[in-house]
């Protein structure tokens, strides 16, 4: 199931109306806190509004007008801020679908938001029977036992329920793979897509590993993800740390993107190429190999992420950071072409 949901866009807006440079005579409106979070009959702080002219000069922001979208306008400029509201008990499975293949293991990542605490509010897993895959009730722990899906789970707190879906695949070839990624923070979605892990070589001539995943539901590339790892992957049942990658050090050079063709240490990257929004990794991240297993002309990985990004539009500011999790299945190759 893919939910791309209207907070991507309202990222992108956001990074447009909270740049307060000068950008071409055009005047700009800041709303901060650019992400806020609220219970349900709770408030917040009121917002700040900062006016930047056309020459780039702080003014008075007049009157200001504000409107249900979270949209602020003053002296005809318009200015984005987002604001997340939850129940005073909140529920959200952070991988809506899972990708494993037979015989994995994989705990089902939740976050349970709950105003007053303690009690904690209990957790509890179900699944209808099926074929397919058993999850274990206390935990989480979804464990695949035969190719087929999608097959429904769910995951309880107190009176509330969200579902997922588990797909067991078996790839027949070196194709066919396929990737799901949520995204939280002052971005929104839940999307999957093909995916391809890669083994090739850097311009040293020593192996490194790219994993790739893309949503592009129509034929163009609307979100993108990557890993780098400095190493090629070669054995199953092993976590990899993602380390972090400023911005400036994805260049490209003579002879290729430098931080893919001579990765500097393990990094990740998830764009949004319609929002026009760009997110480079964190220190604290992990890329987990569950299995590889031989398949015909090659093999196949499955396994799992987890990490931190920074939106590069909001690369000084604490809420431009963006949380990355998901699940994949996906072919992997070995490229003897020497990356350029």
């Amino acid at each position: 199931m893919n939910r791309s949901t209207l907070l991507l866009l309202g990222g992108a807006a956001l990074a447009a109306c909270n740049d307060l440079g000068v950008r071409h005579g055009v005047a700009s409106l800041g709303v901060s806190p650019v992400l806020d979070s609220v219970y349900v009959g709770d408030r917040t702080l009121a917002h700040r509004v900062t006016y930047v002219d056309e020459q780039g000069n702080p003014q008075p922001a007049g009157t200001v007008v504000w409107t249900s979208t979270d949209t602020a306008n003053a002296r005809g400029v318009t200015g984005v801020a987002l604001v997340v509201v939850s129940d005073t008990l909140d529920i959200t499975l952070l991988l809506d679908t899972v990708y494993v293949l037979p015989g994995d293991t994989l705990s089902a990542p939740v976050t349970v938001l709950k105003r007053n605490t303690p009690p904690a509010a209990a957790v509890w897993f179900t699944a209808p029977s099926n074929p397919q895959f058993t999850i274990d009730s206390a935990t989480g722990r979804i464990t695949a036992a035969a190719q087929g899906g999608p097959s429904r789970y769910v995951v309880h707190a107190d009176s509330l329920a969200d579902t997922g879906a588990v797909y067991v695949m078996s790839l027949t070839d070196t194709t066919g793979g396929k990737m799901f990624f949520s995204v939280g923070g002052s971005v929104i979605t839940h999307v999957g897509g093909p995916a391809v892990a890669v083994n090739y070589k850097r311009s040293s001539g020593r192996l490194a590993f790219q994993l790739r995943g893309k949503y592009a539901p129509t034929g163009s590339t609307l979100q993108a993800l990557e890993i780098i790892l400095p190493d090629s992957v070669i054995t199953a049942d092993t976590t990899f740390a993602i380390d972090s990658l400023n911005p400036g050090e994805d260049q490209d050079a003579a002879a290729g993107p430098v931080a893919a063709c001579s990765p500097p240490r393990s990094w990740g990257f998830w764009a949004a190429q319609n929002a026009g929004i760009l997110s480079y990794s964190r220190p604290g991240g992990t890329l987990g190999i569950t299995r590889i297993v031989a398949i015909p002309n090659g093999q196949a990985v499955s396994g799992h992420f987890r990490f931190t990004t920074q939106r590069t539009d909001l690369y000084a500011d604490p809420l431009g950071a963006l949380s990355i999790t998901g699940s994949f299945v996906a072919p992997l190759v070995t490229s003897t072409t020497v990356c350029r």
